[in-house]
């Protein structure tokens, strides 16, 4: 590992991240072009959408697995509290989705809160059944990602994605003969990532053996309540990325057709992620390598390079005569639906500089262990979503996705800010004379 952050570290740690990242996102495109090419395709993508965004609202504590995995998991001997520690915080939510999935609750979330139709609720709660069982794969999946994020091996994350890629596509061919609607996308999901944790597994493997058997500083050992302070304003932060989803959804199920609303804004969700969500691994880019304050430099430039390579894509994509073929061709949309989604399309340039800033400062907090900040900006940016959206809905010329995304976009913002101020105020506390982290 390199003593001294440089730009050239930041290059060769993040690279094969965005080749993962862009991976994972190509694959609820995917996903959402061969539900889109259903019979009934907005209630298909509707149900979908829902269920996706609603499970992993509430599974999304094991997304901070990998970043507890590189605060505490030091020895051998530490793996088992760890991972005692992950089954307790995944084991609340996946008892909601079960819930949801054959109980009255999942008839009122989807059906009353989100306004879907009859025929979405039920596709609706079988998908969210399905996409349970991942559970126990995220948790496995997100310590193996830690130790390799640990020992900056991050070419296996590469590896492990590129195995899960293939293995969706076969699911796709091969499931429709089996399943329908939205449970097609539900099962593809669960396995592919089945499969990119096993691949992930086999190369972790090594790297734990790597590890001391026991020992190190008092400070990083993973007793039960420090795990807990550490992680849940980072699992609160992590909650509000797809909570504000939640919130936006809520809002568009208002709207006098809530279920091509929906649809819409499951279409640009997957296509700004798809083109712009490599940033979010500046987070555990920053957290992984910056070891003190002089290696912040290099990455804030960095950072500031991928704003205007990812924005320029952004442009590319849905300012040329390109977002018809990713639109039509590729994703294959309906006229409606197509010309319904591409006034917010428009604006995916602008998350590029929002979410770049929020995922850096969430991951220089996280590698100083100062995270409380954390779950007041993951409630702020709902907060902010939830204000955007009130006040659009009842602006009657400004269409619903377009709202949706100025509400998503203005959430990542007002956390930078919040963040940046928060962590500029314990560079003044601590001295920046300090060598420490």
């Amino acid at each position: 590992m390199a003593n001294h952050v440089t730009l050239g570290t930041a290059y060769r740690f993040f690279m094969p991240l965005i080749l993962m990242t862009e991976l994972n996102m190509i694959s609820k495109s995917v996903i959402n072009a061969v539900l889109a090419r259903s019979p009934d395709q907005s209630v298909t993508l509707a149900a979908f959408h829902v269920a996706f965004t609603l499970y992993f609202a509430l599974s999304s504590s094991t997304e901070v697995g990998s970043l507890i995995t590189l605060a505490y998991l030091k020895t051998k001997r530490s793996l088992r509290p760890v991972l005692r520690f992950m089954i307790v915080i995944v084991a609340v939510p996946w008892g909601i989705a079960q819930m949801l999935a054959f109980t009255n609750l999942g008839d009122w979330v989807y059906g009353g809160i989100f306004g879907a139709s009859q025929e979405v609720v039920l596709q609706a709660k079988i998908a969210t059944f399905i996409l349970s069982l991942s559970a126990p794969i995220l948790l496995i999946r997100s310590i193996c990602f830690g130790l390799i994020l640990m020992h900056q091996r991050t070419i296996f994350i590469t590896y492990a994605t590129l195995v899960r890629f293939v293995s969706l596509a076969v699911s796709l061919i091969l499931l429709p003969r089996y399943f329908t609607g939205a449970s097609i996308g539900a099962v593809a999901l669960v396995v592919c990532m089945t499969v990119e944790m096993i691949v992930a597994l086999a190369f972790a493997q090594g790297l734990f053996r790597e590890l001391p058997r026991g020992g190190g500083d008092s400070t990083s050992d993973p007793v039960f309540w420090r795990q807990w302070r550490f992680s849940w304003p980072l699992m609160l932060n992590a909650s509000s990325e797809m909570g504000v989803v939640v919130a936006i959804s809520i809002f568009l199920g208002r709207l006098a057709n809530p279920d091509l609303a929906l649809a819409a804004f499951n279409i640009i969700y997957s296509l700004v992620c798809l083109s712009m969500s490599p940033m979010r691994n500046l987070m555990q880019t920053a957290q992984a390598i910056v070891k003190s304050i002089n290696d912040r430099r290099p990455l804030f430039v960095f950072a500031l390079h991928l704003i205007i390579f990812f924005g320029l894509v952004g442009i590319v994509l849905f300012h040329t005569p390109l977002e018809k073929f990713v639109l039509v061709d590729l994703m294959g949309l309906q006229v409606e639906l197509r010309y319904y989604c591409l006034p917010a399309l428009k604006l995916a340039f602008l998350m590029s500089v929002a979410w770049a800033y929020s995922a850096l400062f969430r991951g220089l907090l996280a590698g100083v262990k100062n995270t409380t900040m954390l779950a007041v900006s993951g409630l702020s940016r709902i907060a902010v979503a939830v204000l955007v959206c009130s006040i659009g809905i009842g602006m009657a010329q400004v269409s619903g996705p377009v709202i949706g995304i100025v509400g998503w976009m203005a959430g990542y913002a007002l956390e930078a800010t919040l963040l940046a101020m928060h962590l500029k105020s314990l560079d003044r506390r601590q001295g920046k004379g300090s060598p420490d982290r």
